[in-house]
């Protein structure tokens, strides 16, 4: 099940390991998907429109929950890289002291920001006991998804992207099983769509789990603080949390814009959103797919596969992105019309919002691709302070115009705030990637001459 990717063709192994990502994320998405469209049909608008408007604040603290084992990931990668199997291990078993510190504080602190949060973003008064609902069950969960996504990271940088696949499969259709279960035949409404996410994540956690013994990729013998190796890790996974909390800023700030529109607006604004999600998918699983090629090739030293790998893998990500493109301008409108119930008031309304909003986002789709390939890249050289200053730039863009194209565009603007954020970041990440490659391979040549 390891994979070593120092050797053999950049643009194949890219392509054979984002595959299996490809479609677990697919399936991590339905988690989110199925509820909406379930409690879109099976439970109203206003349900709709209180899930949609938890959206930015579950990526707030599910994104610190993702992105600090996503860190550790980029040591455990290059440590894999390097083979050193001794400090393997101490690295993976830090990472896990880590995270479990992580996900008790993080759990902690989610519940007890729901109620400020949701008032803070002026969440309509007809959604705001229907989304707290729903939020606070799936903030429950925090501690279930920092298992999985750190067992998931440890087998990713052995290169193993299969066993996550199996693990989100098994969980996305147990969810849908129990969505059907809870909402339709036991009419548990919202709460009954985020009890049977938590209860499908935690499969998930446990399938992972189970890989990882089962491959004895760790042992826990000796299990103990190293704050060298802690700080390491830190150094590597705190600018990438960061990252995800300084985008999320921007994105509340924006879902304070959207609420202004009324629930209505909302619940379309909510379709685009839950259509992005699988917009997304491909871009995720290129990046984690790059980060770990370049992480490996980067411990082993090899700066001609890096450079080869990550163009290459922006080359796949664009192609990708028109093609996703063009069958979301083709199909938009049956896509987003599946979240709306069709007695809903005002329906064309709702589902207008959405495809307006879908079909934005594909015009710039290429532009979140090759913003993933890129961050990815620069994270896979162990530099995660310039992704984080992307996602500041992110923020300020998408705060910008969120405050300012609404007065010239109206309702579109909001749309086009979160595109122009990818556009901006995009071009800031190629142009940072080629810098920080050029001035390591010159150090590293620096070095060799020296010796």
């Amino acid at each position: 099940m390891h994979k070593q990717m120092t050797s053999g063709k950049p643009y194949k192994i890219i392509m054979l390991f984002a595959l299996p990502l490809m479609f677990g994320n697919l399936f991590n998405q339905l988690y989110y998907t199925v509820d909406s469209i379930i409690v879109g049909q099976f439970v109203g608008t206003k349900a709709l429109s209180a899930v949609g408007g938890t959206d930015w604040l579950n990526y707030l603290f599910m994104s610190i929950i993702m992105l600090f084992p996503q860190g550790f990931g980029i040591l455990i990668a290059k440590e894999y890289g390097k083979k050193d199997l001794n400090r393997l291990n101490k690295v993976i078993q830090n990472s896990i002291i880590l995270a479990v510190v992580i996900g008790v504080l993080v759990l902690i602190l989610s519940e007890s920001l729901v109620s400020p949060f949701l008032l803070l973003l002026k969440t309509p008064t007809e959604t705001i006991d229907l989304a707290i609902i729903y939020i606070r069950i799936i903030f429950i969960g925090i501690p279930i998804n920092m298992c999985y996504h750190l067992t998931s990271s440890i087998l990713r940088s052995y290169g193993d992207s299969k066993s996550p696949l199996i693990a989100m499969v098994v969980a996305a259709l147990t969810n849908v099983g129990l969505d059907l279960l809870f909402i339709i035949t036991f009419k548990w409404g919202i709460a009954g769509a985020a009890i049977a996410t938590v209860i499908a994540q935690l499969l998930s956690a446990l399938i992972t789990t189970f890989f990882v013994i089962k491959h004895k990729l760790v042992s826990l013998k000796g299990l103990s603080f190293d704050k060298e190796i802690a700080k390491e890790l830190m150094l590597l996974a705190l600018p990438v949390g960061l990252q995800g909390i300084i985008i999320s800023v921007g994105g509340l700030v924006l879902q304070s814009q959207v609420n202004k529109y009324g629930y209505e607006f909302v619940a379309g604004f909510t379709a685009g959103n839950k259509v992005y999600g699988l917009l997304e998918v491909c871009a995720t699983s290129y990046g984690l797919a790059v980060t770990t090629f370049v992480s490996q090739n980067y411990g082993a030293k090899l700066y001609d596969r890096i450079i080869k790998g990550t163009n290459q893998g922006a080359l796949l990500s664009v192609i990708t992105s028109l093609v996703i493109m063009g069958i979301m301008l083709m199909f938009g409108r049956s896509i987003v019309s599946l979240f709306i119930d069709k007695n809903t008031l005002n329906y064309d309304y709702v589902l207008e919002s959405g495809l307006k909003y879908l079909n934005i986002m594909s015009y710039f789709l290429f532009s979140l691709y090759l913003l993933y390939n890129y961050r990815s890249a620069i994270q896979g050289l162990s530099n995660t302070i310039i992704p984080m200053s992307s996602g500041i730039l992110e923020l300020i863009v998408r705060v910008t115009c969120a405050f300012t194209l609404p007065l010239a565009l109206g309702s579109d603007g909001i749309y086009y705030s979160e595109v122009l954020a990818w556009l901006f970041a995009a071009i800031f990440l190629v142009i940072s990637f080629y810098l920080i490659y050029n001035n390591k391979r010159k150090s590293e040549l620096n070095l060799q001459i020296g010796m």
